[in-house]
């Protein structure tokens, strides 16, 4: 259960239950939050609140993530200090036997220019790249061919005892990324393009139902991904870029870095639900 206080400067937030609405833009909601998290439904005209169950004190306030957004992240200074080096403080994530964020420290991770349905090649380079010493390898993996080459590097390269963590750069093949998580110890996937296609800018008018309907099926095609990182304790990247803007996206926030915001956290939601 979570309770959102409003301060009266901000009228138009609303508080229901397990979940945080509001008319329209507001500056900041303050919100008591127990184990539990805040999760409310992604949708226009309520408030989506992304919250970390490892935050140390159980008040927070929240602040659209970019203006006019319906989604509430905790709000933090960009920088610490102009003057100084301060690392921000995160959680801890496993890549494979690498510890990555928190106090850990910064982790190099480069990728591979080789045709992945050449196993001997890639395997080479990724060895260099190991010597060379990088803490991971990005390999990209754009179909069922390179998925199954993807064990064969996986296992000569243990052979060879390479153990150096591999992560499968996916784009637009929801069933490539659930084979590939069954050998690689991260999965990279891009959210506008993972479910969505590409903007083509064929439609850009969308209706509440069309809108609804379209996040459902991002989420029907990729809670499984989810499911089964979780199932072999493997980490997830969401990679965000100007390739994220699908045309449902495009029609709602234009062309715009607020766009690939959006879907970033809308499909972090699916994460953690």
């Amino acid at each position: 259960m979570a309770t959102g206080v409003a301060p009266a400067p901000l009228p138009h937030v609303k508080v229901r239950g397990g979940g945080i609405g509001f008319t329209k833009s507001v500056d900041f909601a303050k919100v008591l939050s127990v184990p539990g998290a805040l999760r409310t439904a992604s949708s226009r005209g309520r408030a989506l609140v992304v919250w970390s169950s490892s935050t140390e004190s159980d008040t927070m306030e929240l602040e659209p993530a970019s203006e006019g957004s319906p989604l509430l992240v905790p709000r933090q200074k960009y920088c610490e200090s102009i003057h100084q080096t301060r690392r921000r403080k995160t959680r801890t994530v496993m890549v494979g036997n690498v510890a990555l964020g928190s106090d850990h420290p910064m982790r190099i991770q480069t990728m591979t220019t080789s045709d992945t349905k050449d196993v001997a090649k890639t395997v080479e380079e990724v060895m260099r790249i190991a010597d060379k010493g990088a803490d991971f390898v990005r390999i990209t993996v754009q179909g069922k061919k390179e998925a199954d080459a993807c064990f064969e590097i996986k296992n000569t390269l243990v052979q060879k005892n390479y153990n150096i963590p591999l992560v499968a750069d996916i784009h637009f093949a929801p069933t490539v990324a659930l084979r590939v998580a069954e050998c690689f110890d991260k999965i990279r996937v891009n959210p506008g393009n993972f479910a969505d296609r590409r903007a083509q800018f064929e439609k850009l008018e969308y209706t509440e139902d069309d809108y609804e309907k379209e996040l459902e099926h991002i989420e029907k095609v990729f809670s499984p991904l989810v499911e089964k990182c979780k199932k072999y304790g493997r980490a997830m990247r969401i990679g965000t870029n100007h390739g994220s803007l699908s045309d449902r996206i495009m029609s709602y926030y234009g062309d715009s870095p607020r766009g690939m915001v959006i879907i970033s956290f809308l499909t972090i939601y699916l994460t953690i639900i």
